[in-house]
This record gives structure tokens, sequence and C-alpha cells, in this order.
């Protein structure tokens, strides 16, 4: 076997140590390593630190550190210095499909139950508070409405606008085609009440309200603050769920009507500049084709949908278990399932309306 022999300096500094190890590494290629010591005066910290990771590095390729000439005084301070040992890497079990798909589906059904719970202590709570009224706290409500509703108005009138615009205007050159220009406005009211303004502001709100809440709850989670709560015998449903859920469930039906309104306007233009179609005529057919079950439709599906969102972002915040890291899985978690059960939820409804 080879054996490399270098001796050591009187002192070990940083600049030795930078210039010297990427030599010595090399040296030592396929062999023995043998540093002679008989000059070395004392081993510091950053000595100890250097030779403890040479000789790890060493090891785990196959190779040795050999000190010789150490004297008895620096032998007792090398003694002192213990590797730490390394945790190997637990095997991880492979398991089948069946398997996998079966703890996914565990999984599923009890995010499910999870929220059903949640749903059932929020409605408990939320009548019980009209005969308690200090359990909803009102200004907590009026600031997560803020929050969670008024600050995306802007986006659910701007991409709400755009798709009334490209629909309005995709739908009325096929009805040109056929002499019924006239039917884009029951069309256009129809689609945008019971379809396009709930989903689409779901979807919205989702993305934008629903992380937000799941954000803050998680970090809170991480933080204990929950914990904290709960050591006081305080109810976080209160504190935590109560004014989310309140302000979601209001804010939502409001800014579907703002959604349907803007798509409705977007047809008219689109109607008026391209068809020649006047806004009075626009407005008579409009009238008579979006009736109140059309509206009870959008309110029912605008309420769910908010309910969702409340429950399934609150769910995925108190159930992180991290660190950052929890957080941002969370969080991705939470938009995805969301966007996932607002589809799931249109499809039921559109099974239960129209069949």
């Amino acid at each position: 076997m080879k054996v490399t022999e270098v001796e050591l300096p009187e002192e070990i500094t940083p600049d030795w140590v930078s210039r010297e190890h990427s030599g010595l590494m090399e040296k030592s290629e396929g062999g023995t390593l043998r540093l002679d010591c008989h000059r070395l005066r004392k081993l510091d910290a950053l000595s100890l630190a250097w030779l403890s990771h040479l000789q790890e590095s060493l090891e785990k390729s196959g190779r040795r550190l050999v000190l010789a000439h150490l004297s008895p005084e620096l032998k007792k301070d090398l003694a002192k210095v213990t590797l730490p040992e390394q945790e190997k890497p637990e095997e991880q079990e492979s398991h089948g499909l069946l398997e996998r798909v079966g703890d996914s589906a565990m999984k599923f059904f009890g995010e499910i139950r999870d929220t059903l719970v949640l749903l059932s202590e929020s409605l408990y709570w939320s009548t019980f508070a009209l005969f308690r009224p200090k359990t909803l706290l009102r200004e907590d409500t009026r600031i997560q409405m803020v929050r969670l509703g008024s600050t995306a108005l802007p986006i659910v009138l701007l991409l709400s606008t755009l798709i009334g615009f490209t629909l309005a205007l995709q739908s009325g050159v096929q009805l040109q085609k056929f002499g019924a220009t006239v039917f884009l406005a029951s069309g256009m009211g129809i689609s945008m009440v019971t379809e396009i303004g709930p989903v689409m502001t779901a979807v919205i709100l989702a993305g934008r309200s629903g992380s937000s809440i799941t954000a803050e709850i998680s970090t809170m989670v991480v933080q204990e603050e929950v914990g904290a709560l709960q050591s006081m015998a305080i109810n976080p449903i209160h504190f935590l769920v109560l004014p989310r859920f309140w302000a979601m469930s209001l804010c939502m039906p409001l800014l579907t009507v703002c959604s349907a309104a803007s798509g409705i306007i977007a047809g008219l233009v689109v109607g008026f500049l391209f068809f020649r179609l006047s806004p009075a005529s626009y407005l008579h057919e409009l009238k008579d084709a979006v009736t109140v079950n059309y509206l009870g439709q959008a309110l029912i599906k605008s309420l769910t949908f908010s309910w969702i969102i409340a429950l399934v972002a609150i769910n995925k915040g108190l159930n992180v278990r991290g660190g950052a890291d929890a957080v941002g899985k969370a969080t991705t978690s939470c938009v995805v399932t969301c966007i996932f059960s607002i589809i799931m939820a249109d499809a039921v409804f559109s099974f239960i309306f129209y069949y």
C-alpha cells in the first residue's frame, strides 16, 4: 500500500489548511497519509476540527490517516475529539400498488371526515352565536371580509370581464350564421349567472384567499400559537374558524354577483359593437332569460363553494406538522384540493339542477 508522508508546521493556521488540504487529499490517493507531527506545538479548535474532517474524508474513500511523532500532551487533546456517528438512512419499505392506493384512499376519506367535523362545529357555534353574541367576533369577521373578499374584487372583475368578452365574441360569431344574435343575451346571462360567475369566483378565491388562510393558520400551528390557545382553555374555533367561515360565506355570493354582472356587461358591449345588437333588446332578452330559479342556483353554488374553500383551507392549516417546508406543502395542497372539490361539486350540482 502506498504511504505518503507530509510534515506538519509548528501551527496549523487557516491559510495553511486552505492551501494544503486539497493537495494532501490528492497525494494520498490509493494509500495511507502519514503526517509527521514532530514540529507541531499545539492543537487548537481549528486543528482538531481539520484533523477530524481529514480522517473522516480519508476513511470514506478507503484510505488511512497516521499521525507520527505526536507528543503525549497533543495525544490527550486529540483523544477528546470524537467523530459524530452518522445515522444510516432508514430504508423505505416498498409498497405495492394496492397498498399505495389504499393509503391514499384512507388519507382522502380522513380529510373528508375532518372537514365535515369542522363544518358541524362551525354551524353549531354559528347558531349558538345567535344566543351568545360574544361568541362571534364581529371585528375579526369584518377584518377577514376585507382581507379575503373585498381586496379580491379587482381581479374578479378583470378576469370575469375578459372571459365575458371572449365568450360573447365566440358565441356571437356562431349565432350570427343563423341570424340569432338576439339570443346572445340569454346565453350570456344564463352561463354567467349559473356557471362561469360562481366557478370563476371560487377558483380565484381558492388560489388567493384559501392559500392565505392555510398559510396563516399553519404558521400559527408551527409556532405553537394554537397550542397556547388550547392550554388557556380557549376554543380555537371561535378565534380562527368562525371569522374566516363567516367572511367567506358573506363575501362569496357578493363577489359572484359582481362577476356575473361584469361578464354580462362585457357581452352587452360585444353585442353592440360587433353584432349591432341594441342595448334595449339585449336587456329585454336578458330579463326574460335569467329567472329567479337561475339566481337561486347561483346563490346555492356560491355559498357551497365558499364553505369548501374556507373549511378545506382551515383544515389543511390546523393539521400541518413540521416546519416551514410543511407550511408550503399545506398551502399547495389546499389550492389543489379546493379547485378539485369545486369542480366536483359543480358537476354534482349540474346533475341535480338539470337531470
